[in-house]
């Protein structure tokens, strides 16, 4: 781990050079591009990945939720997610350790991804199946952690095998895995709402299998040196876990910020079709149509929006050689975006924060995710490095839901998404506390 005047001495170089295409910031990354098919298959992969979490926290846990406990819908989905959300903060930190070390013939990253698919998919079919309130929590507690697992080590490839050069549009790709998800999800959950809408789990497993295979297949990986390898003590691996903010401020300042605006994301992601049900009354208002209909289509604007602007904001990134400006002004639009049914409580309201909201998440999506990679502290720990970034969406997933309920029930919709556009906007801004990466 590198001292408080080797920090400082970087901080100022690339302060001069006004650029961000330097090596990753505590030791040398990647020099050879990586190939389009790896491209392609890296972004299945992590769409596979976000469609077993997104989609069926979107649209099918709500759903069994409302045909399980109609009466306490908003508090029991509360408790899932929130118990979920806890293993999701164990498993990331976790996974990222555990395949930085990793001395598999496999390699560090692809024997992991393998044990964390099957058990995902068992994961899945437990839910399919959960007749009660509980065996959902069990069953998305179990997704939760293994697929969190798994979308770790996916982001641990990133600066494993992608130049700083090429991180911007790549990280674009990733970020458009996660809408992509939610819609695709929805698609697949509208079409089988024909018959039952549980056999979308089952469409989910499929496509992750065959996705994380091809990536299998595709990616070059290494085990980690058996040279490097010393025995295991349970007290080192621990200490591993903490990074000291004092000499590692740019990365405890990428955690702050990312934890704040995910806060106020996921307090109102879950609740969204809650809101345009309950809050807009979209059923009367377009008699004959459900509520889930509505998310969908706020979900298909917003992931049109997303991908136009992860690209747009991914190759500006890549070529101003820049990356905090972008970042901050995608967080100030998803603040305006959340600030707007705060106010204002109509379908055509709805539709303008889609826009503004899929803007602004597209851009964030694209190059926060490669100022990351360039403020990691260990090149050689960047599995469990990501991990610890990842606390500031599972941190989230474990309070926002507790936080949205109260709110919800005590102050109604609008304080909810009052209030987080005030996290979102907060994060945004203190995104210029980030020295080393311009």
């Amino acid at each position: 781990m590198a001292d408080a005047s080797s920090i400082d001495n970087l901080s100022s170089a690339n302060a001069q050079a006004g650029s961000i295409m330097a090596p990753d910031a505590h030791g040398e990354g990647p020099s050879k591009k990586v190939s389009v098919v790896f491209q392609v298959v890296y972004f299945l992969a992590n769409l596979v990945a976000n469609v077993i979490l997104l989609p069926i926290i979107i649209y099918l846990i709500p759903h069994q939720i409302l045909q399980l406990d109609p009466g306490q819908h908003v508090t029991s989905l509360s408790i899932v997610e929130s118990i979920g959300g806890l293993f999701y903060l164990i498993s990331a930190p976790l996974a990222g350790a555990l395949s930085d070390r990793s001395t598999s013939v496999l390699g560090r990253r692809r024997f992991w991804m393998l044990i964390h698919m099957l058990c995902a998919s068992l994961a899945i079919v437990l839910l399919a199946n959960a007749p009660s309130i509980w065996l959902l929590i069990v069953g998305w507690s179990l997704l939760q952690f293994f697929g969190g697992a798994l979308l770790t080590v996916l982001q641990a490839v990133l600066p494993d095998q992608v130049p700083v050069r090429q991180r911007g549009m790549i990280s674009a790709y990733v970020g458009l895995a996660i809408p992509f998800a939610a819609v695709i999800g929805g698609v697949v959950v509208a079409l089988a709402f024909k018959n039952t809408p549980l056999t979308s789990y089952y469409v989910f497993m499929v496509a992750l299998i065959i996705c994380i295979l091809l990536f299998f297949a595709v990616l070059k990986d290494r085990p980690f040196s058996q040279e490097g390898r010393a025995r295991f003590n349970l007290r080192n691996f621990l200490a591993r876990f903490w990074i000291n903010p004092r000499l590692n401020p740019d990365f405890a300042w990428a955690l702050v910020t990312r934890l704040l605006l995910f806060l106020g994301y996921y307090a109102i992601s879950a609740y969204l079709q809650y809101y345009i049900q309950d809050g807009l009354h979209y059923e009367q208002l377009f008699p004959g149509k459900q509520a889930l209909q509505g998310t969908l289509q706020i979900q298909s604007i917003m992931t049109v929006m997303i991908l136009i602007f992860s690209f747009t904001a991914g190759i500006v990134s890549d070529r101003w050689g820049r990356r905090k400006p972008v970042v901050i002004i995608a967080s100030l639009l998803i603040a305006l975006a959340l600030f707007i049914p705060a106010i204002l409580h109509t379908w055509t309201a709805m539709l303008i924060f889609a826009v503004l909201l899929g803007a602004g998440y597209g851009g964030y999506l694209a190059v926060d995710t490669a100022l990351i990679t360039q403020v990691l502290p260990t090149a050689e720990d960047r599995g469990k490095d990501l991990g610890i970034i990842n606390l500031a969406l599972s941190i989230p997933l474990i309070v926002s839901p507790l936080l949205a309920a109260l709110l919800v029930n005590s102050l109604g919709y609008p304080a909810l998404f009052g209030f987080s556009g005030l996290l979102a906007a907060l994060g945004g801004i203190l995104v210029v506390r980030i020295k080393s990466v311009a």
